[in-house]
């Protein structure tokens, strides 16, 4: 009787490990992600001919993206785009900035899997949308997430963390030398690829529609990515997340107050929707970007007070009705 029960124990236990990573597989996709940056740097005057003559061929149109787009190098010029291109990879702050890359970002294994689970869920709610292959390249500093032909691009450069040297000496300040952490990989990318497909609902220039599709943006990253710190999602700092929490009530009776949620001037907003070191007429405490934290409170109230699933919700595009139907009414 007692090995009976103890069977059946370990078949109820198996069962539940078989279905359960069964579950975490069909949350999680495989995704292709070539590394362009190392094939960069492996040029020299020797090889510069035979190594570029494939790069069509390994990463496709994200080849001539690189060179003309993101380096604006004379692709049509054979000549003159080997000289600049092994220009560039000979210059020492340029290699010494690769190396930085290259011992960071040596295992991308944690980064492959979190947009592998990421991508998962987007396929799970959008089915028909095609799943990118993701390209690292260096750039010069020039660009952090891309977009092209429905993939994307990640230059790394931008993500080596807050201390590192080379943001002190491109004179980037603090509140943006933040954004540089390598957490903040895939947040960036969702918010790409949710640009790519969703700007088209962006309601209108002014100020309310901008919000509420901020914080469609981050509703959709908020499900996208459940695993990561709410500060990580918003790309705050624990002290400004904390802060943005315990005074939503004064925010928005600031908005409401200085006529800004129908305003299309975007002087007149542009920190509540940018990176800034904090926000016009707010506290010096408060962040940039809060456009993001109130159009989620915004969407999140809506989501609670409408039935509607995701997709619908996304394509919603007048902003006078939804934070009506949204009832959002932050308390002190």
């Amino acid at each position: 009787m007692k090995r009976l029960v103890f069977f059946i124990f370990l078949l109820i236990v198996s069962c539940f490990f078989i279905f359960s990573n069964l579950s975490n597989n069909k949350a999680r996709v495989a995704l292709e992600i070539n590394r362009f940056e190392h094939e960069l740097f492996s040029v020299n005057k020797h090889n510069i001919a035979a190594k570029t003559d494939k790069w069509q061929e390994i990463f496709g149109s994200f080849n001539e993206v690189f060179s003309t787009q993101i380096m604006r190098l004379p692709y049509q010029d054979t000549l003159l785009y080997y000289n600049e291109l092994l220009a560039f990879t000979q210059n020492q702050d340029m290699r010494e900035a690769y190396d930085s890359i290259s011992f960071l970002f040596s295992d991308f294994s944690d980064v492959h899997m979190e947009l592998e689970l990421a991508f998962g869920r987007i396929s799970n709610v959008f089915p028909s949308y095609p799943i990118p292959k993701i390209t690292t390249f260096f750039g010069g500093f020039n660009f952090g997430v891309i977009t092209y032909d429905h993939n994307i691009g990640i230059g790394l450069e931008n993500f080596l963390g807050q201390n590192s040297k080379f943001y002190k000496y491109l004179g980037d300040p603090k509140y943006l030398r933040f954004q540089k952490q390598k957490k903040f990989i895939c947040p960036n990318v969702i918010e790409v690829w949710f640009d790519e497909y969703f700007y088209k609902y962006l309601g209108g220039r002014d100020f309310l529609s901008q919000m509420i599709y901020k914080g469609k943006m981050m509703y959709f990253l908020d499900n996208m990515l459940p695993e990561l710190p709410i500060e990580d999602k918003f790309r705050f700092t624990k002290r400004h997340m904390a802060w943005v929490q315990e005074n939503e009530f004064n925010i928005w009776e600031y908005l409401i107050n200085e006529d800004l949620l129908f305003s299309s001037k975007e002087s007149e907003f542009r920190s509540f929707i940018h990176h800034a070191p904090f926000v016009k007429g707010m506290p010096n405490e408060s962040p940039g970007r809060l456009a993001y934290f109130i159009g989620f409170k915004i969407v999140s109230s809506y989501m609670k007070n409408n039935q509607v699933d995701i997709e619908e919700l996304l394509s919603l595009m007048d902003s006078k009705d939804f934070l009506r139907l949204s009832k959002y009414k932050p308390t002190k």
